[in-house]
């Protein structure tokens, strides 16, 4: 992310469509060989 010029408040990590938190486990997200973890930078503001 340092070499993208974003920080962890700028990015979003989901798995099967739910936010991952910073203390989840994979044992906890239920996690399986294979799967994704889908991250997406955060948007601020809208349309004016």
């Amino acid at each position: 992310m340092k070499r993208l010029g974003l920080t962890m408040r700028q990015i979003r990590f989901r798995f099967d469509g739910q936010p991952i938190n910073e203390t989840d486990t994979p044992a906890q997200l239920e996690m399986e060989d294979e799967d994704t973890i889908d991250v997406f930078q955060q948007q601020t503001g809208g349309l004016m």
